[in-house]
C-alpha cells in the first residue's frame, strides 16, 4: 500500500458529480475543541446513537497525543477526523488484545478506530482516503495485520473495509454492550 505523504490536498468528486477540494493533515492536541465539536456534530445527527462508540474529552485528548490522527478539512470546515492506534503491544486499546495476543503479535498488529465525516462532507470517499492512510501508516511502522471495529448497522463504513479484503471474524458485544464486527485484515 502506498504511503501517503501529509500534508496534501486533494479534489474529490461527490455521486452528483460535484467537486471540493479537501485537506488532509495529521492531527495535534490543539485540534481537541474541534474534533470534540465534530463528535458532537455526528452524534446529533445520527438517528441510532449505538452506531458509534463516543470519547470523552480525556480520551480524544489522549488519543491525539498518543495515536496517529488524521484530519480532513474543507472550505475552511473540519470535514472528518480518523484515529490509527499503532502496533504498540503496550497501547491497552491494541485490538489484538480481544484475541489475547503476546506482545510479539500485538507489535505487529494495528488498530484501525474510528473515523467520523461531518454529514455535508459524506459521499466523498473521505472514509477510504483515511483508511489508505491508516493502513500506509501502519505498515511503514511495521504492521502485520489490521483490526477494525463496526456496528452492524453501519453498511457504509463495512463497505469500506470490505473493498480492502477486511473479512468479518465474529460479532461481539463491545463498548459497553454495543453489537460490533469485528474485521480483520492481513497486511
Amino acid at each position: 500500500m502506498e504511503l501517503m505523504t501529509l500534508p496534501f490536498s486533494q479534489e474529490l468528486m461527490n455521486g452528483k458529480g460535484e467537486p471540493k477540494l479537501f485537506s488532509f493533515r495529521k492531527a495535534v492536541p490543539e485540534d481537541i475543541d474541534a474534533v470534540c465539536a465534530l463528535q458532537d456534530q455526528i452524534m446529533d445527527a445520527l438517528p441510532d446513537k449505538d452506531i458509534y462508540a463516543t470519547y470523552t474529552r480525556e480520551e480524544t485528548l489522549n488519543q491525539l497525543h498518543n495515536d496517529v490522527c488524521f484530519i480532513a478539512e474543507c472550505e475552511g470546515e473540519l470535514a472528518g477526523y480518523s484515529v490509527l492506534i499503532p502496533n504498540d503491544p503496550e497501547n491497552p486499546e491494541n485490538y489484538g488484545k480481544l484475541y489475547n495476543y503476546d506482545k510479539e503479535r500485538l507489535a505487529v498488529t494495528a488498530s484501525l478506530d474510528l473515523t467520523m465525516v461531518v454529514p455535508k462532507f459524506r459521499g466523498y470517499g473521505l472514509q477510504r482516503i483515511f483508511n489508505k492512510l491508516r493502513l500506509g501508516v501502519a505498515i511503514n511502522m511495521g504492521a502485520k495485520e489490521a483490526f477494525t471495529t463496526i456496528s452492524p448497522d453501519n453498511p457504509y463504513s463495512y463497505r469500506n473495509f470490505l473493498v480492502l479484503n477486511f473479512e468479518i471474524l465474529e460479532t461481539r458485544e463491545l463498548y459497553g454492550g454495543k453489537q460490533r464486527y469485528i474485521l480483520h485484515k492481513d497486511l
